[in-house]
């Protein structure tokens, strides 16, 4: 025990005074010179994030501490193959074992991590490391004790097997330790050319980033041949690296911060919807692209919530800022049964990947493919795309268990009417589904998708069967937020939204 509380201090302070290092560097003293490396620019990462990270990281150490003194108890009885003379095997031996752990934990952790997105385990354990989605130097040890477990229990079975010096556990240990602050850190380090082979095949500091926004998608830890090979790596993955590359004089919004959002009217969509128009005090709010949305901080009671919802205004269209709520936990309930006007909320700014920018010289045809509320961001997105980009046709498949359900019916029905390059069709559950035959195989046309999950794989398996390449796929996904065993770390269930084009 004595042993454990010593190796816990010991590694609770080296890794905090790294990250803090870290973050003062990157974060404080050059965070304007490297404002053009900043991955994200809109800073998300204030004081209430990391102090949740911080207190994640002394429960996640816990886990590590106690994992390594099974290791140490292990080779003191002889269950290893642990050997302290470096170089007793040569020192080709030595290189060639850091390689193989390397390979090994970057496998591991590839279907561990792709694993841990699953929706049975997601959201109690891994969703506490993605409350963080502008990651930085915190986020890189703010983990679940469980996941902080799960993802080192590799090295026991592979030091029973294979002969490997402490000096090479030791080296792999500082590499691990450093590639993850690398992925976390926010900014990206690594120089334009490696885009190129061979240095491309590493994962960069861009890869984490956006598998923190968009969630499924970019798994790998050291390497992207996992992702690559299965098909999970983001599109936007090497273009993201290239724009970050390429910028100039960049300007990062603070959205660590959040503002007052006033209630200006309520409307009643369908018997259990309800769209809320708010008056923001801030004219930055206004500042947004369709698809995107709101983090609402929303107090009811004498508890505080914290919820994501899709924007269903417009921007440059609407002069309002509106969010439409289906009935499901307590935020919606409260919209739809008890808030009223003049009612306050407060909210972080509009972001998301999920976005669409119109062109008036484009000319493609968009198929929209919505189930239940999913149709907010598209219903942004088309009204975006019908004034701003005329020259597109604009396809919407939209899905619903009953008729009376479908929300904005009456405005979709008058875009119709309105615009001749709009098609509208209601599927109805009964009575008809969106089918193969129903999506277009034309390789012109682009894919915007939000809905239900079942919706979204099936409809990710036609257009797989139709060969429609994965850049012309758009899929919004909504992960629930950490829901924390027994009370041992407090959070809040939070709704995150992210983007992935498939």
């Amino acid at each position: 025990m004595l042993e454990f509380i010593k190796q816990y201090i010991t590694t609770v302070l080296v890794a905090l005074t790294i990250m803090s290092v870290a973050f003062l560097i990157f974060w404080v003293i050059f965070e304007k010179k490297l404002s053009n490396r900043k991955i994200q620019l809109s800073k998300r990462a204030g004081w209430s994030q990391i102090k949740g990270e911080i207190g994640a990281t002394f429960l996640s150490f816990i886990g590590g501490t106690a994992f390594i003194i099974v290791i140490l108890s292990f080779k003191d009885i002889g269950l290893t193959k642990f050997y302290v003379d470096a170089g007793k095997y040569g020192l080709w031996y030595e290189v060639l074992t850091v390689f193989i752990m390397l390979v090994v934990s970057d496998t591991w952790f590839y279907w561990s991590h792709r694993a841990m997105h699953h929706q049975s385990i997601y959201k109690y354990v891994h969703a506490l490391h993605h409350k963080s989605l502008d990651v930085n130097p915190y986020t890189s040890s703010s983990f679940h004790i469980i996941e902080s477990l799960w993802l080192t229990v590799w090295v026991l079975p592979l030091v029973m097997i294979m002969p490997i010096s402490m000096t090479v556990l030791g080296i792999t240990q500082v590499i691990g330790t450093f590639n993850n602050l690398k992925s976390h850190l926010g900014y990206e380090l690594f120089p334009k050319f490696f885009s190129l082979p061979p240095f491309n095949m590493l994962v960069n500091a861009t890869n984490h980033s956006l598998h923190h926004t968009q969630y499924n998608g970019n798994y790998g830890l050291f390497f992207r041949f996992w992702d690559i090979f299965c098909g999970t790596e983001l599109n936007s993955t090497e273009s993201t690296f290239n724009e970050i590359h390429q910028r100039e004089n960049a300007s990062i919004i603070d959205n660590s911060k959040y503002r007052t959002l006033i209630i200006d009217k309520l409307i009643k969509e369908t018997p259990d919807t309800v769209s809320v128009f708010f008056k923001p005090e801030d004219k930055a709010f206004y500042n947004y692209r369709a698809g995107q949305y709101i983090t609402l901080k929303v107090k009811i009671g004498n508890k505080t919530y914290h919820r994501c919802f899709s924007l269903s205004s417009s921007p440059n269209i609407d002069d309002f800022l509106r969010i439409t709520v289906k009935l499901k936990g307590e935020v919606s309930h409260y919209f739809f049964n008890t808030a009223k006007t003049s009612d306050k909320v407060e909210s972080l700014l509009p972001v998301g990947d999920f976005t669409f920018n119109p062109s008036t010289t484009v000319q493609k045809h968009y198929v929209m493919v919505a189930g239940g509320s999913g149709i907010t961001p598209l219903y942004s997105m088309i009204l975006q795309m019908l004034r701003f980009e005329p020259k597109s046709k604009v396809t919407l498949l939209y899905s619903n268990r009953k008729e009376e359900n479908i929300i904005f019916k009456k405005e979709l029905n008058q875009l119709a009417d309105q615009f001749p390059q709009f098609e509208y069709k209601d599927f109805i559950s009964g009575i008809n589904r969106i089918g193969k035959n129903d999506l277009n195989k034309d390789h012109n046309t682009y894919y915007y998708i939000c809905g239900p999950k079942s919706l979204k794989d099936g409809i990710t398996q036609h257009l797989k069967d139709l060969n429609i390449s994965k850049s012309h796929i758009h899929i919004e996904h909504f992960a629930d937020g950490y829901t924390p065993w027994f009370g041992l770390l407090e959070g809040r269930k939070t709704k995150q939204i992210g983007s992935l084009v498939n």
